[in-house]
């Protein structure tokens, strides 16, 4: 994601031309998602057309299609963070905030997987996660791994998460509670 320019961390002046760029794209991918069909063989062109942009534009911000999405990806992190600003004791809630986040953007995880670019969010979450703890002032060792195991701890629940559908929100915040620890407690070691 080395070539898009859009502003993306808690910015509260974000262009609104690029975010409405960002917003047909992302409506575009998605609704070849719900079509089956195969990422690979999106071109350019076509995502350009059906978004009613041209070229020039998309090439101003991303280099590749898949950066639409991971950059659609952070924003709902950035998001998710935002909301944890501004929970009251968010490390008890950490679960269900967690899994609503999760729960709120099921389509957006879907067209994330479906376009494979799952690992550079991995890599998103994992930088947040040694941002927030990188705070604390304490020796803890390993925290890139920590951090890493994390972030994909997180992905993979949300990718089981859309593979049983039919399991109730409760349930999955008390199987993310169990399943997933919280970097705080790992971090305590």
């Amino acid at each position: 994601m080395n070539s898009i320019k859009m502003q993306l961390a808690y910015n509260r002046h974000v262009d609104q031309r690029l975010q409405q760029t960002q917003n047909q794209l992302i409506a575009t991918l998605m609704r070849y998602y719900d079509a089956q069909v195969e990422f690979a063989k999106i071109s350019v062109s076509q995502l350009c057309r059906d978004a009613q942009l041209t070229r020039q534009t998309f090439y101003r911000h991303y280099g590749n299609i898949g950066e639409v999405v991971e950059v659609s990806c952070v924003r709902m992190l950035n998001q998710f963070l935002q909301q944890v600003d501004h929970t009251r004791d968010s490390a008890r809630l950490a679960a269900q905030l967690v899994v609503n986040a999760l729960d709120q953007q099921r389509s957006l995880l879907a067209v994330m997987f479906w376009s494979e670019v799952d690992e550079a969010v991995i890599q998103y979450i994992t930088g947040d996660i040694l941002r927030v703890y990188g705070f604390q002032d304490d020796q803890t060792r390993h925290k890139p791994f920590i951090a890493e195991m994390t972030a994909r701890g997180i992905i993979n629940f949300a990718r089981l998460m859309l593979k049983q559908p039919q399991i109730v929100k409760a349930d999955l915040v008390q199987l993310y509670a169990q399943m997933v620890p919280l970097p705080a407690v790992i971090f305590k070691d």
